[in-house]
């Protein structure tokens, strides 16, 4: 049976010597997102013969186990199957069926060649992640993206003088919580008869920014603020997830400031994803208009992701 640790800061190192390596630049297999979500996800880890694997345990229930992929080496398949085996043998021991949650297209393949005929997929559109070009993002150049590039300048001219962008500082960190509130007293008023399943998610998504702010630098994180006449008016914040690309990991901007959205994202790139070669904008999640945002933003790719239950 794996021997599991409940999360802590200490463990960050060793879990992020994996997913650097191993995390297929996805969000969800980060250290970062276990510990911003440990309210909803109750992640633990443990390490065990080259691999690390994630145990979700505020999604167990009485029949399932629910865990993350496990992150190891590939070029060897008789460990790939033994890790997985452990896996299955975990969840076994407490007379559990096992199921993999956020499973990346490459780890499907997987488990379904190694383990065939033993797992249900579900393939599932709202955990799809966005990887972008931090060069486009940056230059908004090309015809797809002139409307983007011709709303920034519109944003420049219309704040000139009044607007700046700076690197997220330790006197930062309690504006960003008031523009956090802000966002989502107006936000909620904006929403028609939210559902429950919405409701859930922004609450959920509020815990996560405020457990990242809480530890902002200890988890090496880094961001933007957008100042208009002084004060916050839109924050974005992320952390690398490899040698190649930074994570987008939360972010917003006043309702009431026209294009301040397009403006942070271009800013983002700008200052923080200096040296990436992209940057992941994240899952949309199903919320109503999002989706339909980070396409118009043209991703190079998607990172696309399955659920797996033991059959």
């Amino acid at each position: 049976m794996l021997n599991f640790q409940p999360l802590s800061l200490g463990l960050k190192s060793l879990a992020d010597s994996y997913t650097f390596k191993y995390g297929e630049e996805s969000c969800q297999h980060s250290f970062v997102s276990s510990w911003c979500l440990r309210h909803k996800y109750g992640d633990s880890f443990c390490e065990h013969e080259g691999f690390l694997y994630t145990l979700r345990a505020n999604l167990c229930n009485d029949s399932e186990r629910v865990y993350l992929f496990p992150l190891g080496p590939r070029y060897d398949t008789d460990a790939l199957r033994c890790a997985i085996q452990n896996v299955i043998d975990d969840a076994h021991s407490h007379n559990c069926r096992v199921k993999f949650q956020t499973v990346t297209e490459s780890a499907k393949d997987i488990i379904t060649e190694l383990f065939p005929g033993q797992f249900e997929v579900h393939y599932s559109r709202d955990l799809a992640e966005y990887i972008y070009d931090v060069n486009s993002q940056v230059t908004l150049s090309g015809k797809h993206l002139q409307w983007r590039r011709r709303d920034f300048n519109r944003f420049c001219r219309e704040y000139a003088g009044r607007f700046e962008t700076l690197k997220i500082s330790p006197g930062h960190i309690e504006g960003i919580r008031e523009c956090q509130q802000k966002w989502r007293e107006e936000k909620f008023l904006t929403l028609n008869g939210i559902t429950p399943a919405l409701e859930t998610l922004l609450r959920d998504e509020n815990k996560g920014v405020q457990c990242a702010l809480d530890d902002f630098f200890e988890l090496g994180m880094s961001g933007v603020v957008i100042l208009i006449d002084g004060e916050i008016s839109a924050y974005m914040y992320g952390f690398p997830l490899n040698s190649e690309c930074f994570d987008a990991r939360s972010g917003k901007g006043d309702i009431d400031v026209p294009r301040i959205s397009g403006a942070l994202k271009r800013e983002f790139a700008r200052v923080c994803c200096e040296g990436y070669k992209y940057v992941n904008f994240e899952e949309d999640l199903g919320i109503p208009g999002l989706r339909e945002m980070k396409v118009e933003y043209y991703p190079v790719r998607m990172i696309e992701k399955f659920i797996l239950t033991e059959i």
